[in-house]
């Protein structure tokens, strides 16, 4: 009986690998991951910083360098004889075996976490590594079952499909304590700050000149300060006090515009926007106060917190200090009546499976030798 062929199943598992290097990499590039929970393994790898590398002044996720060496990898086992030097295709596996299990050895080590897509690719790249690696002859059939350019359009399918899955989706339900602050016929916007917070910071501005005469949009200010922020707390109290005397955005402007966020700076700036001094003071000491942050970190706590500032424009999360179009958008897309856009999980997983049969059907061949110069 013949055994597996050995270049057919390093083919099989390199377009696992694309596929999975897709999916992650559409994660990374996304705020609302489409494939992994932010709040399992993967999350955790993703905020270690070991996802990304330091690259000629920018960070490259890792999937994307994952998805350019199994491509490489790929094209290597399509190569004539006579394009490639031999041992060019055990030498690439070889390095993406290393690296495969010296990403596992980080997540189980290091960070402490494991990333089940991440791992699917690292043993892809392992499992690969020893195909190309093993002794004694290839046994390669004498023919190739597919022609090139189907085996082409297959890698395409399955690295291209996350990625448009990833733009495609369904936006996500909105979480029922999201949906229950909602003002009926308004473009509802919820923002999630800390006065401390230097992409909250960022944002406010550029938020408020997007939001400035919009008579149509309903906007709500809840507080999340982090407990890494000793002066986000005292902030979130100073604005809610102010508030309470019809002088919240005011104060929130200047909290968010002050270089000291010391209770006495707040104090100083409530009483030059006309707050009664001694209503103000009993309110910061109010426990009712606390009471509200607190129902406001458990607000956002509950929808799952992904990062600062979070803003719900609509149905649409933005997470991050992201540029005008992007709210822009949400807001245009909030502003339309509700029709429900985005292509479902499943009739998406059915046009990639038969786009990928097709490409199976129309590849068929029985008249090409199999490439196995690199091996």
């Amino acid at each position: 009986m013949r055994p597996t062929p050995r270049l057919l199943a390093l083919r099989v598992v390199v377009l696992v690998a694309l596929a999975f290097s897709a999916a992650l990499l559409a994660d990374y590039l996304a705020i609302d991951p489409a494939f992994c929970s932010p709040t399992s393994g993967c999350g955790a790898v993703r905020r270690s910083g070991f996802g990304y590398l330091a690259f000629a002044g920018t960070h490259v996720p890792v999937p994307a360098l994952g998805l350019t060496g199994f491509g490489a990898l790929f094209a290597l086992s399509l190569a004539p004889a006579r394009a490639l030097p031999r041992g060019a295709l055990p030498l690439v596996a070889a390095i993406g075996g290393l690296a495969g299990l010296g990403l596992l050895a980080v997540q189980v080590f290091v960070i402490g976490e494991v990333c089940w897509m991440c791992a699917v690719v690292d043993v892809a790249g392992i499992v690969a590594a020893a195909v190309a690696l093993a002794p004694g002859p290839a046994t390669e059939p004498p023919r190739d079952p597919l022609a090139g350019w189907a085996w082409v359009g297959l890698a395409a399918l399955l690295a291209g499909a996350p990625l448009l899955w990833a733009r495609w989706k369904p936006e996500p339900e909105l979480p029922p304590g999201i949906l229950a602050v909602h003002v009926p016929g308004k473009v509802n916007v919820v923002e999630f700050a800390d006065f401390q917070c230097p992409f909250c910071r960022r944002l406010h501005p550029r938020l408020k000149a997007l939001l400035a005469g919009r008579e149509d949009v309903h906007f709500q200010r809840r507080h999340f300060p982090l407990d890494s922020h000793p002066g986000a707390r005292p902030a979130a109290r100073a604005a809610l006090c102010a508030e309470a005397q019809g002088k919240g955005e005011p104060m929130a402007d200047a909290l968010f515009e002050a270089e000291s966020l010391t209770p006495a700076n707040h104090r100083a700036i409530a009483l030059r926007l006309g707050v009664d001094a001694a209503r103000y003071d009993a309110c910061l000491v109010d426990p009712a106060t606390d009471e509200r942050i607190d129902a406001d970190r458990k607000l956002l706590l509950d929808a799952g917190l992904l990062g600062l500032p979070t803003t719900y424009v609509g149905e649409r999360r933005l997470v991050g200090a992201q540029p005008d179009e992007a709210f822009r958008d949400a807001l245009e897309v909030a502003a339309r009546p509700s029709s429900s856009s985005g292509v479902a999980a499943a009739p998406f997983a059915l046009l990639v499976l038969g786009a990928g049969l097709g490409l199976v059907f129309a590849g068929r061949r029985r008249a090409a030798p199999l490439a196995t110069s690199a091996w």
